[in-house]
């Protein structure tokens, strides 16, 4: 392999996984980027999803150490992500990835006055009614359905969900996500591997990449604070959101 495309894998590796910790939206950059490397879309999906491996597990250090997990979630929502992950795997195999992106974008985009109609959210924990958490969960449901055979957006929408169905803060939203997310990747990375898609010899150099920027990340998050990450977030999306319906 090319020592430019090793070079290159390692730091688009730094780049999403510091996007990863602080936004949960580091497969908008990766993806895309392996794809320009010339992978074809579901051997960039597959090899993105072994190189979250790296992120996952230095950002959960960094969250569980400040405290920020809410561990009362974590079973259910792994529950889900497993179940969901098994759905959407499969479907990868199977899907029109340009129609979808757009889709994505559509989204994004439509949902995120929905982020600030209320000041504190996401930047305080809210109460929130039984029924109400019902429905967050089975959109979350959903959205890992998604997140199996997709993942670019999966972050933004988790985003959406948790603050505003479950009152988490956007930290928080980062910090319990993660191990579901990584039950969700163990997951989908079986079936990837199944059907032979996943390059190794690039995921490796991956991980090792989305591992530094997933730590860097996480600790820039814990000392910028919730509404920081808001602000970042609202940025973040209007041009993920415009990339993927127009580019």
């Amino acid at each position: 392999m090319e020592f430019v495309v090793l070079l290159s894998t390692l730091f688009i590796g730094m780049t999403a996984g510091f996007f990863d910790s602080v936004l949960g939206a580091g497969g908008l950059i990766s993806i895309p980027a392996l794809m320009f490397l010339g992978f074809p879309p579901q051997v960039a999906i597959a090899t993105d999803r072994f190189g979250t491996i790296g992120q996952t597990s230095t950002a959960l250090f960094k969250f569980h150490k400040a405290k920020k997990i809410i561990w009362e979630y974590v079973a259910i929502l792994s529950i889900i992500s497993l179940i969901g992950s098994l759905i959407g795997a499969n479907i990868l195999l199977n899907i029109d990835s340009n129609l979808l992106q757009r889709a994505v974008g559509f989204f994004l985009l439509a949902l995120l006055p929905f982020a600030f109609l209320k000041q504190n959210i996401g930047i305080k924990r809210n109460k929130t009614t039984k029924s109400k958490s019902v429905l967050g969960l089975f959109i979350y449901f959903l959205i890992m359905i998604f997140g199996g055979f997709f993942g670019q957006g999966t972050g933004p929408l988790i985003f959406y969900t948790l603050t505003y169905f479950l009152g988490f803060t956007m930290i928080e939203v980062l910090a319990t996500n993660i191990i579901p997310w990584f039950v969700l990747s163990l997951a989908s990375l079986v079936i990837f591997a199944m059907n032979g898609i996943i390059n190794y010899a690039v995921g490796i150099i991956l991980l090792v990449g989305m591992a530094i920027g997933g730590y860097i990340g996480a600790h820039v998050a814990l000392k910028k604070g919730d509404l920081w990450v808001k602000r970042l977030f609202a940025l973040f999306v209007i041009a993920s959101g415009v990339k993927m319906l127009f580019f």
